[in-house]
């Protein structure tokens, strides 16, 4: 059977691997490095990143601003300590055999971001200066504070980007698209991850509470991952285990106001009531040796929702596995599952009716539902092994197995065979090898493998199972002077079914050029493609909406290019806040989105011939006093045209403007956070057809505020969502969620 074929490749993966990684897996009469760090105020700072230069060494600090780095060679070495919104410090060391070496820091805020800020959506770790793309950052610490449940609800925060229901649009690349097919590509430590069915983003994959940062690469990446990334990347990167036992735990509690319009409460009595949810979250992470650590979480949420059946229950466990077998190598394993049981609310009763789902008469006696009940349940398995094979090159080699299984529910809520529902594997991996031949000179080149086996209800007898792909990629830097320059090939061959194969070339160049030294001035140009998803192409389903195949889809195609700046504006002498500023156009040829065919009276995924995006965007990060008050804004102009029609482009929002501000008094620290849209240009009328009010359209305008307090280990935060209570719609036929307030208590032991 293709799963056991599936599973027996994975655990030849694991083997190498972990062969490769034992070959120098026996050290002796190495040392260690430990120290404090510290506050100019004499504070301890927890969550600084030390490392050793030029090594894969390193740690975190932990909450009393301690770090430890075990197993470390004797021999020089410089060493770093790095944090945001303080000054980066490095200091030259001499490692000693079986002894620990006791370095401290004091590290003293700066007014803006650190410069050392590193981004890795380039394949290779860089200054964030000296990126040839538009690239936004949320860390650790914007999670925590906006109580992030979920990624979705990470994204709402990063300029340019857009949530049309679950569906990532970043810069307007995506409309909606049944959350079908998705053109932003998530990478999880550099692995890519999409669901195996339907290419769509598994937004609840990683524990929130173990993410070191998420960087969000807008425009197109197929020259680095290939064809997911047409319209953008989003890589998430994990944290590591500290250097001593910590456990951090986390519980929320909280509910929607009821309903404001008496005609909505009048159509369902449940929304005369607050709706509960909540959740909780235990994270433990620890050294298991001297050379091996892991962490692991266990969540559990519960939502019962502002819409009448749409709740939902999940519970997610995850893990971390480090080993390092040596002073330039180690390994890494992710490996996570998640179950979630859910009422999904698909399209509303009409306006007058919006927190029902509707139904939708087919005619010959068929109706469809505006709602779906499933149990989902998700594997994930991702192992790594890193090594430097010397000064100038390294080696990493990645794997990567995911798996979905959904099962409709019945009547009495049990789940149905998976015959009924969906089964689907997405599997692979690639070998990456890094060469700096002289300073300043990097290459980069690889080879990626990727398959996938599904087996779903909502295709047709004649949709292939599996659509394998292979890629070769390579990517060259050259720094001179002041000016970078780097350029990138990536080679994809997918096969769509037996007989017939796709093969796409996708160039990719740019430059940066450093002004001063506060200033970088960018432009780049980049091809992106995706090949149609199995679930695109053959598609065959009226249980919610009309939805026939198209076995003839054709990939997507798109040019970018992109002029930018960023740097940190002086006065008297001094920064006052990072601006990132960008101009940029894509042209596409052969989009996919749903259009509706009169003959057939259904939705087909179809090809549009050409369509172009332009626009502009403004970023300003800026920390007023350093430790007590910053703010962030970024705003986001959309021209998105058809070019055959002349018409606008469906579901895209011309103005985007995200802004927030922190504000922290003694113990007590305040923010909020606005997000506005305009409503989109044009929605899709043809939905309409079935669907009561579905060409209704609405502008965004969301404020959420929160205010809390720390007490030794101790902390608690008041969220209020939404404060506003505007409605709006998330996309068609799907009311927004209105105020709602949550009380987070969390703890680190």
């Amino acid at each position: 059977m293709n799963i056991l074929k599936t599973c027996w490749s994975v655990a030849v993966c694991l083997c190498m691997l972990w062969i490769l990684a034992g070959t120098n897996a026996v050290r002796a009469q190495d040392g260690a490095v430990a120290g404090r760090v510290t506050g100019a105020e004499g504070d301890s700072l927890p969550g600084v990143n030390v490392v050793l230069l030029e090594t894969t060494y390193g740690d975190a600090t932990a909450t009393d601003g301690t770090y430890r780095i075990q197993a470390v060679p004797a021999g020089a070495y410089r060493i770093q300590a790095s944090s945001i919104g303080f000054a980066t410090e490095i200091r030259q060391i001499e490692v000693m055999a079986d002894e620990t070496i006791l370095v401290d820091f004091v590290l003293e805020p700066i007014a803006i971001e650190s410069r050392e800020i590193v981004v890795t959506t380039t394949r290779r770790t860089a200054d964030a200066r000296n990126i040839p793309a538009s690239v936004s950052v949320l860390t650790a610490d914007d999670l925590i504070v906006r109580n992030v449940l979920a990624l979705d609800d990470a994204l709402q925060y990063v300029p340019g980007v857009q949530l049309t229901g679950n569906e990532v649009n970043i810069r307007g690349s995506s409309g909606f698209s049944y959350n079908t097919g998705s053109r932003i590509l998530l990478l999880v430590d550099g692995m890519p991850m999409l669901s195996p069915d339907a290419e769509r983003i598994p937004f609840e994959l990683i524990p929130i509470h173990q993410i070191e940062r998420i960087e969000v690469l807008k425009g197109p990446g197929s020259a680095l991952y290939g064809g997911g990334a047409l319209g953008g990347i989003i890589h998430i990167l994990t944290k590591t285990y500290p250097s001593k036992p910590e456990t951090f735990v986390e519980t929320y509690g909280g509910a929607y106001q009821p309903a404001h319009h008496a005609i909505w409460r009048r159509q369902w009595e449940a929304s005369k009531k607050p709706r509960p949810l909540g959740g909780i979250a235990i994270n433990h992470a620890r050294p298991l040796s001297s050379n091996t650590g892991l962490w692991t979480s266990l969540t559990y949420r519960y939502d019962a929702s502002h819409l009448n059946m749409n709740s939902s229950r999940s519970l997610q466990g995850f893990s971390k596995f480090t080993w390092r077998t040596s002073p330039d190598s180690h390994v890494n394993i992710l490996a996570g599952v998640n179950r979630k049981t859910s009422d999904t609310f698909i399209y509303w009763n009409g306006a007058r009716d919006a927190l029902n789902p509707g139904s939708t008469n087919l005619g010959s006696s068929i109706s469809s539902s505006g709602t779906t009940d499933n149990r989902t349940q998700h594997v994930s398995l991702m192992p790594a092994y890193t090594n430097a094979l010397s000064t100038s090159i390294l080696l990493q080699a990645k794997a990567r197995l995911f798996g979905i299984f959904i099962q409709p529910l019945d009547d009495e809520k049990k789940p149905k065979p998976l015959s009924k529902g969906t089964i689907g594997f997405r599997y692979g991996g690639e070998v990456q090898l890094d060469y700096e031949p002289a300073p300043g000179r990097y290459i980069i080149a690889g080879i990626s493998g990727d398959a996938n086996f599904t087996n779903s209800s909502f295709t047709g007898d004649n949709a292939p199972r599996s659509q394998p792909e292979v890629a070769a990629f390579t990517q060259w830097e050259e720094e001179i002077g002041r000016i970078k320059i780097t350029g990138g090939l990536r080679f994809d061959t997918y096969r769509i079914r037996q007989g017939e194969t796709l093969h796409k070339l996708s160039p990719r160049t740019s430059a940066t050029i450093s002004i001063g030294s506060s200033w970088t001035a960018r432009l780049a140009y980049g091809e992106g493609f995706r090949a149609p998803s199995v679930l695109e192409r053959f598609v065959e389903s009226s249980d919610h909406l009309p939805i026939v195949s198209n076995p003839d889809l054709k990939p997507e195609i798109s040019r970018s290019y992109e002029i930018g700046i960023r740097g940190q504006p002086l006065f008297g002498g001094a920064p006052l806040f990072t601006i990132d500023a960008a101009l940029f156009l894509s042209q596409y040829r052969e989009i996919i989105e749903p259009k509706f065919t009169p003959e057939e009276r259904a939705f087909r995924f179809t090809n549009f011939t050409r369509a172009r995006i332009g626009g502009g965007e403004l970023e300003l990060r800026a920390h007023i006093l350093p430790g007590r008050a910053s703010l962030h804004a970024g705003y986001t102009y959309l021209d998105a045209q058809d070019l055959e029609t002349k018409e606008s482009l469906a579901f895209r929002s011309a103005h985007l403007l995200k802004t927030g501000a922190t504000l922290t008094v003694g113990p007590i620290e305040s923010g909020a956070d606005l997000r506005l849209a305009s409503a989109p240009e044009r929605v899709d009328s043809d939905f309409a057809r079935f669907i009561a009010d579905a060409e209704l359209s609405s502008p965004i305008q969301v404020m959420d505020v929160r205010i809390g307090s720390s007490w030794r280990r101790i902390r608690v935060t008041l969220h209020v969502r939404n404060a506003l209570n505007y409605h709006y719609l998330s996309r068609p036929a799907l009311l927004g969620a209105p105020r709602h307030a949550l009380l987070q208590i969390s703890t680190r032991m």
